[in-house]
C-alpha cells in the first residue's frame, strides 16, 4: 500500500467524439458523463492540498474522454489555473477536432501545455496550427502507432512501447473519474480500480496494485496480491460478445 501523493490527472468528460478502436472509449464500461463542476472544483482543492504537502506533480486535466467537448471546458481550465497558481504545471491532450483559434485564444490566459494526438491528421493539422499561434503546444502524439498500448488487455491492439516503470502505484498518484470515484490509474476504463471518492478524506487512503497491473505494459516494481482474470475477454470484444 502507498499513500496518496498526487492527484495526476482529472477526466473532465467521459464522452468523446471518436470511436477509435485501439481505445476502450467507444465501448467504455462505466456511464458516460460531464464532471460537475462541485466535483471538478473539490478534486482541485485535492490536488491543491497535495501540493502544500509538496508531493502534487504535474495535473492533466484529461481521461479517457476528450476534455474539449465539456460544454465548460474553458471555464473549468481558468478555474484550475486559478486555484493551483501559475507555477503548477497544467496539461491536456486533445484530438484536435473541437480546437480553433477561437478556443485557442480564450485558454491562451491559463497558460496550459497542449499535446494533440493524431488521431484524425486532417482534422488535429488544423488544431496544431491554432495551438502554435498563441504559444500553447508543446507536442504531438502517435502513439497508437509508434508507441501502442492495449489499454491492459482491455482493447484488442498491438504493444510496441517499451516496458517502463509504472509511477501510479508508488508514486501515489489518483486518476479522478468524471462521476468523482478516485481510481488507482489512468487506463481504468470500467472503475475496478477505483478506493474512493473525491467527497472522502483523501489524505487518509492509499493506492495499491490491481487487477490490471497484472496485464500492463508498465511494471508497478511490486508484488502484485491481487488475483489475475486470465478469463477476462478484452472489454472491445466483450462487448461485441454481448451485442450478438
Amino acid at each position: 500500500m502507498f499513500a496518496l501523493r498526487d492527484i495526476h490527472q482529472i477526466e473532465m468528460t467521459s464522452h468523446c467524439n471518436l470511436r477509435c478502436k485501439y481505445c476502450p472509449s467507444p465501448h467504455l464500461g462505466r456511464e458516460k458523463l460531464h464532471m460537475s463542476e462541485a466535483t471538478f472544483l473539490r478534486s482541485l482543492q485535492w490536488a491543491k492540498y497535495f501540493k502544500t504537502r509538496g508531493t502534487q506533480g504535474e495535473i492533466n486535466l484529461a481521461g479517457i474522454g476528450e476534455s474539449t467537448m465539456h460544454p465548460e471546458f474553458v471555464r473549468f481550465l481558468h478555474l484550475a489555473r486559478e486555484t493551483l497558481g501559475f507555477e503548477q504545471r497544467l496539461l491536456f491532450a486533445t484530438n484536435g477536432l473541437l480546437m480553433d483559434d477561437a478556443m485557442a485564444r480564450a485558454i491562451a490566459p491559463a497558460k496550459p501545455d497542449v499535446w494533440v494526438s493524431l488521431h484524425r491528421p486532417e482534422r488535429a493539422g488544423p488544431a496544431v496550427e491554432a495551438l502554435k499561434r498563441v504559444g500553447l503546444l508543446v507536442g504531438i502524439s502517435g502513439d497508437p502507432s509508434l508507441s501502442a498500448i492495449n489499454w491492459a488487455g482491455q482493447v484488442d491492439w498491438f504493444v510496441s512501447s517499451p516496458s517502463r516503470e509504472c509511477q501510479w502505484v508508488k508514486g501515489g498518484w489518483a486518476f479522478v473519474l468524471a462521476d468523482g470515484r478516485v481510481s488507482r490509474c489512468c487506463l481504468d476504463a470500467t472503475g475496478e480500480g477505483v478506493f474512493a471518492h473525491v467527497n472522502d478524506d483523501l489524505s487518509q487512503h492509499e493506492t495499491s496494485p490491481w487487477v490490471l497491473c497484472h496485464t500492463c505494459d508498465q511494471d508497478v516494481g511490486v508484488p502484485i496480491n491481487v488475483p489475475r482474470k486470465d478469463n477476462v475477454i478484452p472489454l472491445k470484444l466483450m462487448k461485441r460478445t454481448v451485442a450478438a
